[in-house]
């Protein structure tokens, strides 16, 4: 096995564990499930120190004897579980930060086989932000998909793949991005990415320069700025207004900045859209002082009166728009499938920036989104959760009026997965949105403070109450749950 690229202090002891992996063919289980099983109890016990390094997919599946398939196939699943962790033109890494390990057994140095069991997934309660219904998910047509793509899987599949992701996949979504966002643009331009965490980390490497300013909306996603320090940029965040993101505040706060990545179609977590005028001003701005523009297209498909937006990057004549989107809202977290569109002009750059990587898009599930995409399937999951997600939205303002009308005042902004509301006077000088939070979730509903979205002192306070993943009863609920809190 070839560890010449390892750090040094962890080179032996990585090299040592990794080769202690056996796997039993004639065994019970796959041997994408024994590969899983002990690369993650290597983890979990220290034989695989965090921080350290894994070989690349090609040289594992060679040193076991098993496809890159089922090596990739492994590698994503414990990256979705928190175990590794994917860095662009670097490699995957063990977790630097993993939680605290259990006690091994005296008798066996791997500890007991049950720790395997320790994660129990949380099932998702009112008012849970961002959580879909995967009730109403079509996993049997995905099933069908699935078995079509991998009974008889293309041969190029199971070669070195393209560093800009399967093709027809490439190809359905650009079609979608036609269809759904009047956004024009070629499956040459399209990236496939593992998410958010891989698309800042190729953006940081290809349009930045270390150190480099990058503003972003206050309150926001407080993950979109962690991404961009763990890539060697400055995150400056640039508290929002009713509009959205001002690039005339963003200039004052940090003048030498070279990129702005904002969520023009309905910002998060406020719901608002960003007008025309300073969708416009953001892109002079951006050819003005030679940076660029992250459009983060965040819930656009969930609309409830008209039609999606336009994408943002159609205003740009001079290639300073970057479009990042993510399946995980409208398909499944799980997933871990994103995509980032740049400009033609750009294509070699990225191609270049991208190209000595492995990608962390699995190539299992690639093919199967393509198929989905394809048949019609996913724009018809579309439409259908529209109108369901546009029934909940309704029954939530409505309850939420009914029992707490006098209290909460409600940003009725008919779109996305979650909604904002505001504290009456009398309200707020009782409690503050993180004390209500707390107390709403004793009695078993789960709900965001708004001042918990901001980096630094916060400008507004509100609740975030996500309505997506939930029927009209349970909403209806926990809002009278969230009313008896607030007047107790």
């Amino acid at each position: 096995m070839d560890l010449s690229n390892f750090p040094v202090m962890t080179k032996a002891k990585t090299g040592a564990s990794l080769l202690s992996l056996s796997l039993d063919r004639d065994g019970g289980e796959t041997l994408q499930a024994q590969l899983l099983m002990q690369l993650r109890r290597l983890i979990l016990h220290g034989g695989l120190t965090p921080g350290s390094k894994l070989p690349s997919s090609r040289t594992l599946a060679a040193e076991l004897s098993v496809s890159r398939v089922t090596v990739a196939a492994v590698i994503d699943q414990l990256i979705s579980e928190g175990y590794l962790e994917g860095r662009a033109r670097s490699g995957v890494f063990v977790e630097a930060e993993l939680p605290d390990l259990a006690p091994r057994s005296a008798t066996d140095p791997l500890g007991p086989a049950e720790l395997d069991e320790t994660f129990q997934p949380v099932p998702p309660r009112p008012f849970d932000v961002s959580a879909p219904d995967m009730g109403e998910f079509p996993f049997r047509q995905w099933s069908r998909h699935h078995d079509a793509v991998w009974r008889y899987p293309d041969a190029e599949l199971l070669q070195r793949p393209d560093p800009f992701g399967w093709h027809p996949l490439r190809r359905a979504i650009a079609e979608h991005l036609a269809q759904w966002r009047g956004l024009r643009c070629g499956a040459d331009q399209i990236i496939i990415t593992s998410g958010l965490g891989e698309a800042i980390s190729i953006l940081a490497e290809t349009l930045f320069a270390p150190g480099d300013a990058v503003m972003t909306e206050n309150p926001g996603y407080g993950a979109m700025n962690r991404a961009l320090r763990r890539n060697g940029l400055q995150a400056v965040p640039v508290v929002v207004d009713d509009q959205g993101f001002d690039i005339r505040r963003g200039q004052h706060t940090v003048p030498e900045a070279k990129g702005v990545i904002v969520t023009p179609s309905r910002h998060y977590p406020l719901g608002v859209t960003m007008p025309l005028s300073r969708r416009l001003e953001l892109i002079d701005w951006a050819k003005q002082n030679d940076g660029y523009v992250i459009e983060d297209d965040f819930d656009s498909e969930y609309r409830y009166q008209g039609q999606p937006l336009p994408a943002m990057m159609n205003l740009s004549n001079d290639d300073r728009v970057i479009y990042v989107g993510s399946f995980s809202k409208v398909v499944f977290s799980a997933l871990r499938l994103g995509f980032v569109v740049v400009p033609r002009s750009l294509i070699a750059r990225f191609r270049e920036g991208v190209g000595d990587v492995d990608p962390q898009a699995s190539v299992m599930v690639q093919p199967v989104m393509a198929r989905f995409m394809e048949s019609g399937d996913f724009a018809t999951h579309i439409r259908r959760m529209r109108r369901m997600y546009g029934k909940r939205h309704s029954a939530l303002v409505t309850a939420l009026e009914r029992y707490a009308g006098d209290l909460l005042e409600v940003d009725n902004i008919p779109s996305g997965m979650h909604l904002v509301v505001r504290p009456s006077l009398e309200l707020a000088s009782r409690l503050s949105d993180a004390e209500i939070s707390k107390r709403v979730g004793r009695r078993g509903v789960n709900l965001m403070p708004l001042s918990g979205f901001f980096e630094g002192p916060e400008t507004a306070r509100g609740l975030v109450l996500g309505f997506a993943g939930f029927d009209e009863r349970a909403l209806e609920d926990a809002a009278r749950v969230l009313a008896d809190c607030l007047r107790a």
